[in-house]
């Protein structure tokens, strides 16, 4: 038995992140065909990084997983330096001259773009080098080494440690930190790429022309989860009023604040019954308002059930690059009500015919009064069905065996 490892940012049935949910799951799926570990942080949350599980193994759901500390929380004034002098945008007032006099400075102090590329990577965390010293004392013994997400230190420095045994899952979007100089090479790095998603695909293609030969499409499997709680939706929010749904970390870097206004507004301009219900935890402030409904970090069964009781899930983020909660809804044939922004959930909406689109308050508002007003079954059907013929197990698990398999010479 082949034996790999995955290495992300953060891992556990506590952590809340898209990537690392599909790290989990994945990897989880995998120990029937290979001896799996998982090399990961101590860390819960993103935002500081600070240590909170124990370091050293453990087991979670059949998986071993290595952890290993965070040397130090996030620097944000240093992140933030380090963007300055990666992106070279002088402050406000600042000179040419002493601009020019600074790139001769680092030129002859060698603080290269490299050089501080390296920094930033450390400052945005999570900054385990234990991590990295253990992959390159230990990498010999593994068959392939599985890199999750593109945009954290344990990819950045892990990834070259032995890169022509590595397989890069990048989970990449849009986003500025994609455009920093300390990527410009890093695509050209992993032996194979795996993406979980045609539009992720295209982005890459488009930003990165010069990179890894060896690609594919993974996707993911979704399966109804087989779970279930004694309590009704009603009996968990207290209320039977209608509601749709979020479901994930609630921050505006998911579009929440433009979410906020916008069903606030909606309440103002059509008064009903209907309710928000966030699921996740929190990192903004949420706008107190009698039908916003934070049901918090939940378990598993309790989200399902919610989920299923749902009239639709909406999604405000304007950047994935799979969304498996849009995934899951439409395994429950729960129609989806998605920001169109986003190129990744604008293909499942449109391929699947299982939800709305909107780009503005005019088209979120006309996407609330359509699902209110009419049957959705037909919409539910649809997502159910798009599921089936794209998302299976077998054949996520067919295309990372062929992967690895490439990795390792055969």
């Amino acid at each position: 038995m082949k034996k790999i490892a995955f290495i992300v940012q953060r891992y556990g049935e506590e952590v809340n992140g898209g990537a690392e949910y599909y790290c989990r799951i994945l990897a989880e799926r995998l120990t029937a065909l290979y001896d799996v570990d998982v090399l990961t942080s101590c860390a819960l949350e993103y935002v500081t990084w600070s240590n909170h599980f124990p370091a050293g193994a453990s087991v979670v759901n059949g998986v071993n997983v290595l952890r290993f500390p965070t040397l130090h929380n996030r620097d944000e004034e240093g992140f933030a330096l380090m963007i300055h002098k990666l992106t070279r945008k002088p402050p406000p007032g600042k000179s040419k001259l002493s601009i020019a006099l600074e790139e001769v400075g680092r030129h002859i102090s060698g603080k290269t773009t490299k050089y501080y590329g390296q920094l930033w990577a450390e400052y945005q965390g999570p900054y385990v080098p234990e991590l990295i010293t253990y992959l390159k004392q230990n990498h010999k013994k593994y068959d392939a080494l599985v890199f999750v997400t593109y945009l954290y230190y344990p990819t950045i420095a892990g990834l070259k440690v032995a890169p022509r045994k590595s397989i890069l899952i990048p989970t990449a979007h849009d986003e500025p930190p994609i455009h920093l100089p300390v990527f410009k090479r890093f695509f050209s790095l992993p032996k194979a790429m795996l993406y979980i998603s045609a539009g992720e695909k295209r982005f890459v293609d488009q930003a990165f022309p010069d990179k890894t030969q060896y690609t594919d499409i993974l996707g993911a499997g979704i399966e109804p989860a087989q779970v279930s709680t004694n309590l009704s939706a009603a009996a968990i929010l207290g209320t039977d009023a209608p509601y749709v749904i979020y479901i994930g970390r609630i921050d505006t870097s998911k579009g929440c604040d433009v979410l906020f206004d916008y069903f606030i507004r909606y309440k103002e301009e059509n008064p009903s019954p209907l309710k928000l219900v966030l699921v996740g935890q929190t990192f903004m402030t949420i706008p107190e308002h009698p039908d916003i409904v934070l049901a918090g970090f939940v378990e598993e069964a309790v989200k399902v059930t919610l989920l299923k009781g749902a009239k639709a899930l909406v999604i405000a983020s304007l950047y994935e690059s799979l969304s498996m909660v849009t995934l899951e809804s439409f395994s429950y044939g729960v129609p989806v009500i998605a920001n169109g922004t986003c190129e990744v959930i604008r293909d499942h909406v449109q391929i699947s015919r299982g939800g709305l689109l909107y780009t503005e308050y005019a088209g979120f508002e006309d996407a609330l009064h359509k699902l209110l007003a009419q049957d959705t079954r037909e919409m539910g059907e649809n997502g159910k069905t798009y599921i089936a013929q794209n998302y299976t197990w077998d054949k996520v698990l067919a295309k990372f065996a062929r992967a690895v398999d490439y990795v390792t010479g055969r």
